[in-house]
């Protein structure tokens, strides 16, 4: 069962970002980069050039997201579990690939584009029914009038989707050139765009006054339901964020960070609806409080904020911080605004610290068995998994779409790909089920550069995919060190770290890693990207390293962990600091 709600996740995840994908070929016009379908160009594999890579990776993701969900059916019929939502998911997806290539086809005609994003969203529905079923598993509630708001507030919002797509595929966006007012009046002489615009935002009025409705509703009629209460709290902050990004639509004419966050954020909003009406139907006992919390009438406002913080581990994201802002000024140096700088880290510090959330979500019954996390905000009881879950998505929401319309698109996209990897690919896949889990999964810790770079040039180049590369290799021997310092906690959660099941075989890698990583940070000087300041700065750290690296092999004892672990983190610090000040000085 754990694997079938691993793979509708991940589904699920993957689905999303298509729908992103979809509002970024549309408010690019990307559309018909590619004019033929299925290839691009007569090609498989068209020039990756302009607007031809954001409708050639829409494509790309679309075909993913086909395979997933065949596997995902096939799977349900396996096992006999949620057939009847597999099939439909698997029989929209089939119509959504008619849709696409009519879409192209008859060069985006207006009522083609409105299904095909109809379409996509009734897909995403599906999906995110059954991976909430299956997540939840519980048993069919009584029906209630809270279940019925519910339902009834989904099929309004998916009726607004419908008429947004309309105002987009008609070039309706800013037909009105104010906002809140339309030509200063609440309801102008209207015909043709005009009147599509007015009635975009009437019907926007009327579902967001419906969302609060189901919001108060769940919190006065549904006690103890934390999950309805968060859903319906981020349903609330998603409709506040919502309407800002309309706003913004009409204030920055339509400019492509702000159309394709907005986007994002109305299928958020919507899966989380789809998600409350779900759980709605399910019966769910109160969520028992642990006896360290307490009762939340008696909680300052501090201790309420703070445990909301540390779901966010701030001392991990201090360092992806470093490296990102390092990789800005390495970039650009002297030539990047304050501004952008401010705001890159801001979305990326949102954006690590929802990662780290869901992280703390989804391990939180591995959290409560070792000494080392179980005063974490989730086992000791001061947050509850509804709300933690609640906060991340709404905080993964907000990063992405202030680096999209503050910073710009690749930062925010490379942010996107980030929480991604360590969610997907660390958490859910790897990190229970192979030694290697911290070798693949590092490759989220080693985005950072990428953002700051893309930020700052808004493209990635080769010195980039240098630093990256550098914090992937300085990854394994950090967190190695950690575990093996740390292996009684990591045996007694069941976690298969290559320290706990072959602590040899760790050492050695430690010490080959460590060469690996000096090699690399060598190699920044003779491509030309730094000069002698951090060539002398990467041996002298990088030879401590290999030398800390080779005792802990040696001795085999837990003090040369520990005094690995804590220089590698000194040592990534002052390596990139040293980056800055070359690039600064020469």
């Amino acid at each position: 069962m754990k694997r079938f709600v691993t793979l509708a996740v991940v589904t699920t995840i993957t689905t999303y970002v298509l729908v992103i994908l979809g509002g970024l070929v549309r408010a690019t016009g990307a559309g018909l980069a590619c004019p033929d379908w299925p290839l691009c160009h007569g090609r498989v594999i068209p020039p990756l050039e302009g607007l031809i890579i954001i409708e050639y990776a829409h494509r790309l993701v679309a075909s993913v997201v086909g395979a997933l969900t065949l596997a995902l059916t096939v799977a349900a019929w396996r096992r006999g579990l949620y057939r009847g939502h597999a099939l439909l998911a698997l029989f929209l997806v089939g119509v959504q690939v008619v849709l696409g290539g009519l879409t192209v086809r008859t060069e985006l005609q207006t009522w083609l584009v409105v299904a095909h994003l109809g379409t996509a969203m009734a897909f995403f529905a599906a999906l995110v029914t059954l991976t909430t079923r299956a997540w939840l598993h519980g048993a069919p509630a009584r029906r209630s009038a809270f279940r019925t708001l519910a339902r009834v507030t989904v099929l309004a919002t998916f009726g607004l989707v419908l008429v947004g797509g309309y105002v987009s595929a008609s070039a309706a966006g800013i037909a009105c050139p104010d906002w809140p007012l339309c030509y200063g009046r609440i309801w102008p002489p209207a015909s043709g765009a005009v009147l599509v615009q007015v009635v975009h935002r009437f019907a926007a009025a009327f579902v967001g006054v419906l969302i609060v409705i189901t919001a108060a509703s769940a919190y006065r009629t549904q006690p103890g339901r934390a999950d309805l209460q968060a859903a319906s709290a981020i349903a609330v902050g998603l409709l506040v964020l919502q309407v800002l990004l309309g706003a913004m639509n009409v204030e920055y004419r339509l400019a492509a960070g702000v159309t394709t966050s907005h986007l994002a954020t109305a299928a958020a909003l919507f899966a989380t609806l789809v998600m409350l009406a779900v759980m709605s139907s399910l019966g769910r006992e109160p969520a028992e409080r642990s006896p360290s919390s307490s009762p939340v009438h008696s909680r300052t406002i501090g201790a309420r904020i703070l445990p909301y913080v540390a779901l966010t581990k701030p001392r991990i994201i201090a360092l992806l911080l470093v490296t990102a802002f390092a990789s800005m000024l390495i970039a650009a140096p002297g030539r990047v605004s304050p501004w952008v700088i401010l705001f890159t880290l801001a979305g990326g510090a949102a954006s690590a610290g929802a990662a780290n959330a869901i992280n703390q979500v989804l391990e939180r019954d591995i959290d409560a068995v070792m000494s080392r996390t179980r005063r974490r905000p989730i086992p000791s009881g001061r947050v509850e998994t509804p709300y933690a879950l609640a906060f991340a998505a709404l905080l993964g929401v907000v990063a992405f779409v202030e680096l999209a319309v503050l910073v710009n698109l690749a930062s925010a996209f490379l942010a996107l790909l980030a929480l991604g990897i360590y969610v997907v690919v660390y958490t859910i896949w790897l990190k229970r089920s192979t030694p290697q889990n911290i070798v693949i999964g590092g490759a989220a810790g080693a985005m950072p550069p990428l953002v700051g770079w893309a930020a700052a040039t808004g493209r990635v180049e080769l010195p980039a995919l240098l630093l990256f590369l550098i914090i992937f290799l300085w990854t394994p021997p950090h967190f190695w060190a950690l575990a093996l310092f740390r292996h009684e906690d990591y045996a007694r959660a069941g976690l298969p770290m290559l320290p706990v099941v072959a602590p040899e075989a760790a050492r050695r890698q430690i010490v080959l890693y460590s060469i690996l990583l000096v090699a690399a940070t060598l190699l920044l000087q003779p491509l030309g990207a730094m000069g002698w300041l951090y060539g002398v700065s990467a041996l002298v750290l990088g030879g401590l390293f290999v030398a800390l690296a080779v005792r802990l092999w040696r001795e085999r004892t837990r003090r040369s962990a520990v005094r690995l672990f804590g220089y590698s983190v000194a040592y990534l610090a002052l390596l990139f600091a040293a980056m800055v000040a070359d690039r600064l000085i020469g």
